[in-house]
């Protein structure tokens, strides 16, 4: 049992009627809530792999409540620890003063339910629902960004000293389990034969035995394994796609933080635009493509100015990280100008990577997403999915295909036909 786990008595999935109690008996959530508890309307809205998931409103305000199941919500086989949230709320706490608004506010967890209550987002749309029904928030990329620059740069060596980021990171060495899960799902299975692979057969037989046996792909393949095991630059989210985002038309906010790890900055870049990357490939019309093509270029600029504006304002405040020292660079600006340069080409070097290997078990490994479900022909559908496999080969296969962001979104451009 881990640190965190409750004593088994002290644990039990709750019900609608549960819930309703559970909330009641926090002041707190009760009265942000408002209202006589009976008059609170409780519906569910698990969508994803892992957890129950609920929206309560009440006369005043609403609440998001999600609570660990001990499996897998859509297997109950694959049994789970119960610490999901546990991790979460610590990345909510660590993360929410870097980032502010751009994520969800925590208001309550209980360590021996395992139930983590955040503020409701239910005026929102998830982004990956959007932009398949034909949506556009042209903000939405830059914001992301913005997340991810300041998430990364506050939790990295070169906003502190190691003490402090040591300290601050540790507790989130202990998800293991959720790790071993992107180990798995992301950096691993879809590269070898294993039964929870699965693509639409036989169109795409060809192209999945390739990305398996191609030597220099897994060379590459196993370089970034490596890369995400042992580089731990700062906090990730760790399961950054467009259905960990919610937007309205005002507002965008980062969800669903379970997976937080240490790790490259590269990883959580690399798994948005992956995720782009899917949505142009299965876009049909020339300007929903132009769209997924812009938001991969305003997420990166957006992402790319933010850190190396933070990292610049932390310079010239004699900031205190321990990577790359102000000391070193007090009277060679240009000096760290160059090292500036140097470092955001290894976290575009990452992302490129870490994009592909995203696309890939997107669509050959065990948890698919829905955005090619708009293509109703089988043929056609099969045709997007093995263009974007190969343009996800081909990158990995050769690292110097493209060596920036811009050049990466033009490529998928050129390969969507």
């Amino acid at each position: 049992m881990s640190p965190h786990s409750p004593a088994p008595a002290a644990y039990h999935t709750l019900d609608t009627d549960g819930i309703r109690a559970f909330l009641a008996g926090v002041p707190a959530l009760a009265a942000r809530l408002g209202g006589p508890a009976a008059h609170w309307r409780i519906r569910e809205v698990s969508d994803g792999n892992l957890n129950n998931v609920f929206l309560i409103d009440g006369p005043q305000c609403g609440v998001c409540f999600k609570q660990s199941l001990p499996h897998v919500r859509v297997d109950p086989a694959w049994k789970m620890p119960l610490d999901r949230t546990f991790y979460e709320a610590a990345y909510l706490r660590e993360i929410r003063p870097c980032v502010g608004a751009l994520t969800t506010d925590i208001l309550h967890f209980d360590p021996d339910l395992y139930v983590l209550v955040v503020e409701s987002l239910d005026r929102h749309v998830v982004l990956r629902r959007g932009l398949m029904a034909g949506g556009d928030w042209p903000d939405a990329a830059r914001a992301v960004g913005e997340f991810v620059a300041h998430g990364t740069f506050r939790t990295s060596l070169l906003a502190a000293p190691f003490e402090e980021i040591t300290h601050r990171l540790d507790v989130f060495s202990g998800n293991r389990t959720l790790t071993r899960i992107t180990v798995d799902l992301i950096l691993t299975d879809p590269y070898r034969d294993h039964p929870r692979n699965h693509w639409i057969s036989p169109e795409l037989d060809s192209i999945a035995a390739e990305i398996r046996t191609d030597p220099r792909v897994r060379r590459r393949v196993g370089a970034m394994q490596a890369r995400f095991l042992t580089c731990r630059q700062a906090l990730l989210h760790g399961d950054l796609h467009t259905g960990s985002i919610m937007v309205s038309d005002d507002d965008t906010r980062v969800i669903d933080g379970e997976f937080a790890c240490p790790g490259p900055i590269g990883f959580d870049c690399g798994l948005f635009i992956g995720n782009l990357l899917l949505h142009l490939f299965a876009c049909r019309d020339s300007g929903g493509q132009d769209r997924a093509v812009r938001n991969i270029v305003q997420f990166w600029t957006s992402f790319h100015d933010t850190f190396l504006e933070l990292w610049r304002t932390s310079a010239r405040q004699d900031g205190n990280g321990d990577a790359y020292a102000t000391t070193l660079f007090r009277n060679d600006p240009s000096g760290l100008r160059q090292a500036q340069a140097d470092f955001m080409q290894d976290v575009t070097t990452d992302t490129i990577a870490f994009a592909a290997m995203e696309v890939i078990r997107r669509l050959v490994g065990y948890a698919h997403v829905p955005d090619f479900d708009t293509i109703p022909d089988l043929a056609a559908r099969a045709g997007r999915q093995g263009a974007a496999l190969a343009l996800a080969r081909d990158l990995l296969a050769d690292p110097g295909l493209v060596t920036s962001i811009a050049d990466l979104a033009s490529l998928a451009r050129d390969r969507t036909g």
